[in-house]
C-alpha cells in the first residue's frame, strides 16, 4: 500500500473546497484510494511531507492529439487555422510510426502538465487512432479518444468515404471502449456538421448509441462556423438542430467550445444532458469569441474544462482555468450595462477541472476527488510556501493562480505513478 501525505484539497462542488492539512492519503494494491488520514494519525508516507499538496489529476475535456506540436502559432482565424494547421497537422498522422511517436510526446507532455484524463480528438486513419489507443494504454493515460470523422469539405487525403469509415470506427470502438479496466473509452468524432454528410452524423450517432460510446463535435466555435453551418443546412433552425435531428445530441456528447447559444439552444442542450466543454484559451487566441459562461451554468447545462490543443496554445489546466475566470470577469466588467450576476470563483474552476468535469464525462464514480474507493488520479505538487500561511478561501485562490508545472513532483493515474 502507497501512502501520499501533504495538505488534500477536495473540490465539493461549485461553490465548496475544503483543504484539509497534513493528511495521509493511502492507496490500495488495486489503485484505488483506501482512506484519507487526518492530520496527526498518519505515519509512514512514503510520497510527499507537510509541504506539499495533494490534487486530483486535472481533467482536460477538449483537446486534439495531431495538434500538440502545433501551439502557439498566433494571427489565424478559426477557418484559416483549419486550412493552414489543422488539415496538415492531421496529414502526417497517415503514417502510424509517425502518429506513435507524436501520441508518445503527447501522453509524456500532458502527463507532465499534471493531466491525467482526456477526452481528444484523432487523426481520419484508423490504423494511426489504433496505434494511439495503444500508447494510451501502456502510458498509464486514461482518455476518451477516437478517429476524426469527416466526409465533404475537408482536404483529399483527410476525406473520407463514409461508410467505410463507420466501419472502421466500429471496430476502434468494439476494440477500445472500456479497455483497460475502464481507463480507455471511445469517441466517435464527427469533426463538425459543414465536414461531415448525414448519413456520416446518424451512422456515428446510430453506432455510439448501439457500442455505448461517447461522441465529441465542434459547436457554435465562432461567428463563421456558425453561418456555415446554418448555410450548409438551410431547413435546419441553427447548428444544435442539426446535431438534435442527426441524434447527436444525447448525454453522452461533448460538443467543443459552444460560444454562441441562444436562450432557447441552452435549454435544448441542458435537457439532452449534453455537455459543452468551455475552452477560454483557444476561444481568446483564435479570436472566436468569450463564451458566457455564467448564462451556460444558470440553464442548467453540464460543463467541463478543454484547453482546446492546439488552437488552445497552454495545455496546463490551472491555466486554462484562470483563463476561465479572466474571460468571466470581462464579460461582467464590460457587458453594457455592466452586469450584476457573481462571476465563477476559484472554488468553481478548480471543481471544473476536477470533480465537475469527471461528473460531466460520467466518470464521478470512479475519479475527480480524493476520496476512499475512488481511482487514486492524484498529483503531489510543491507550491509556493507562502501560500499556506494565508486563510483557507484564500489559499484555494493562490494556489490556483500561482501554480506551475515545474512544481508537479508526481502524478498517480489508478494508483500508478506516471510522471513527471
Amino acid at each position: 500500500m502507497q501512502t501520499l501525505h501533504g495538505t488534500v484539497l477536495q473540490p465539493r462542488s461549485a461553490t465548496e473546497c475544503m483543504i484539509h492539512e497534513n493528511a495521509w492519503v493511502r492507496i490500495d494494491d488495486c489503485g484505488r484510494i483506501h482512506e484519507v488520514v487526518p492530520a496527526g494519525a498518519g505515519t509512514g508516507a512514503t510520497v510527499g511531507d507537510a509541504s506539499c499538496w495533494i490534487l486530483p489529476g486535472f481533467i482536460d475535456a477538449h483537446c486534439h492529439v495531431p495538434q500538440w506540436e502545433r501551439r502557439g502559432i498566433d494571427g489565424l482565424t478559426l477557418f484559416d487555422w483549419h486550412e493552414r494547421i489543422v488539415y496538415p497537422a492531421e496529414a502526417r498522422f497517415e503514417d502510424p510510426d509517425f502518429a506513435e511517436r507524436k501520441a508518445e510526446a503527447f501522453a509524456t507532455g500532458v502527463i507532465g502538465f499534471g493531466t491525467t484524463t482526456v477526452a481528444a480528438f484523432g487523426c481520419p486513419f484508423p490504423e494511426s487512432a489504433d496505434r494511439v489507443f495503444s500508447v494510451f494504454a501502456r502510458r498509464g493515460l486514461r482518455a476518451v479518444f477516437g478517429m476524426m470523422l469527416n466526409d465533404v469539405n475537408c482536404p483529399a487525403p483527410l476525406c473520407q468515404q463514409t461508410n467505410a469509415a463507420l466501419d472502421q470506427a466500429r471496430e476502434l470502438g468494439a476494440k477500445w471502449h472500456g479497455a483497460e479496466n475502464g481507463r480507455l473509452h471511445y469517441a466517435f468524432c464527427p469533426r463538425m456538421p459543414v465536414c461531415c454528410s448525414e448519413a456520416m452524423m446518424r451512422g456515428a450517432a446510430a453506432l455510439a448509441r448501439m457500442l455505448g460510446c461517447y461522441v465529441q463535435t465542434h459547436l457554435a466555435e465562432s461567428p463563421a462556423e456558425v453561418m456555415a453551418v446554418r448555410e450548409a443546412f438551410p431547413e435546419r433552425l441553427d447548428g444544435v438542430d442539426v446535431l438534435a435531428e442527426m441524434g447527436l445530441l444525447t448525454d453522452r456528447t461533448l460538443f467543443g467550445h459552444g460560444v454562441f447559444l441562444s436562450r432557447a439552444q441552452r435549454q435544448q442542450v441542458a435537457e439532452a444532458g449534453t455537455t459543452i466543454v468551455h475552452c477560454p484559451t483557444a476561444n481568446l487566441f483564435l479570436e472566436s469569441g468569450l463564451m458566457d459562461y455564467v448564462a451556460h451554468r444558470s440553464a442548467g447545462i453540464r460543463m467541463a474544462l478543454g484547453s482546446g490543443v492546439g488552437g488552445g496554445p497552454n495545455p496546463f489546466m490551472p491555466q486554462v482555468a484562470v483563463d476561465f475566470l479572466q474571460t468571466a470577469k470581462g464579460l461582467k466588467v464590460y457587458a453594457m450595462p455592466r452586469r450584476t450576476h457573481d462571476v465563477p470563483t476559484p472554488a468553481e474552476a478548480w471543481w471544473l477541472l476536477t470533480r465537475g468535469a469527471a461528473a460531466a464525462l460520467h466518470m464521478d464514480d470512479r475519479i475527480g476527488s480524493v476520496e476512499s474507493g475512488l481511482e487514486a488520479d492524484l498529483l503531489v505538487v510543491r507550491p509556493e510556501p507562502w501560500i499556506a500561511e494565508l486563510p483557507p478561501d484564500q489559499r484555494i485562490s493562490a494556489l490556483l493562480y500561482t501554480l506551475r508545472p515545474q512544481q508537479i513532483e508526481h502524478v498517480f493515474i489508478a494508483g500508478r505513478r506516471v510522471g513527471p
